[in-house]
């Protein structure tokens, strides 16, 4: 995969970005600079100048404040300019990797489906692993010996827990990967959990499209079934849900 600032238009992005920050920090470093001239006193720049122009009976110079106060306008006007554009630009930049980052998704989804399945595959098989373990142990007792073998025993592990976090990671990848498949499968039917304008209430059983469906799973509003359906609704879209 390539990283994505060897993208041409995330970099030129990037760039501008770096490029209005700069001249903005740069416009503040003029700004301050002549806030400094015009808090000073008169020569303060160079006090000795100021003090041989006295012994020669020259006047004093005195700072040019209105030439300094021009200067400061531009400057605060290039600021102004600048720190619009550079949230504008940040924007973009942010924009650009949402765009990017979901097509990298997109293209990774059946790979990274995969991979989902392998560690649902391999929860399946620590069940069954355990439940053979605990098997054993209880032939052991029913044939009525004593049982002195050391249980594999971890609360978090504990299938028959339906709270315990193995079991709500299984339930969950198994969630995720219902929902995959039905987001590009055919019609299906489902059974609505909660009341859902225009396809029914609560209980109802309804046949709709796979989008539809998954994302209703997804919500936890819906569930694929192979029961058949109660009712049949106009066909929604899964945008227009509208769910109580």
């Amino acid at each position: 995969m390539q990283a994505i600032i060897k993208n041409t238009r995330y970099t030129d992005a990037q760039n501008t970005l770096a490029e209005l920050s700069a001249a903005f920090n740069a416009a503040s470093v003029e700004e301050s600079r002549l806030l400094g001239l015009l808090a000073a006193p008169a020569d303060i720049a160079d006090p000795l100048a100021a003090g041989l122009r006295l012994l020669r009976g020259e006047p004093v110079q005195r700072t040019d404040t209105t030439g300094i106060n021009r200067e400061l306008a531009q400057v605060r006007e290039r600021l102004d300019t600048l720190r619009p554009a550079i949230d504008a630009q940040r924007g973009v930049v942010a924009g650009l990797v949402a765009e990017l980052s979901a097509a990298v998704c997109a293209e990774a989804l059946p790979s990274h489906t995969k991979t989902v399945q392998g560690v649902a595959d391999a929860l399946e098989g620590l069940r069954a692993a355990m439940a053979a373990e605990a098997a054993v142990r209880a032939g052991i007792e029913a044939a009525g010996y004593r049982c002195d073998l050391v249980p594999v025993a971890e609360p978090e592990l504990n299938f028959a827990d339906s709270e315990s976090a193995a079991s709500r990671l299984l339930r969950d990848l198994t969630r995720r990967l219902e929902v995959e498949r039905l987001r590009t499968a055919g019609p299906v039917n489902a059974r609505l959990l909660v009341d859902v304008a225009g396809m029914g209430s609560a209980g109802d059983v309804v046949r709709t499209d796979g989008a539809t469906a998954s994302h209703l799973l997804a919500l936890g509003h819906g569930e694929a079934t192979q029961a058949k359906p109660s009712k049949a609704p106009r066909t929604v879209a899964a945008t227009e849900l509208v769910l109580s």
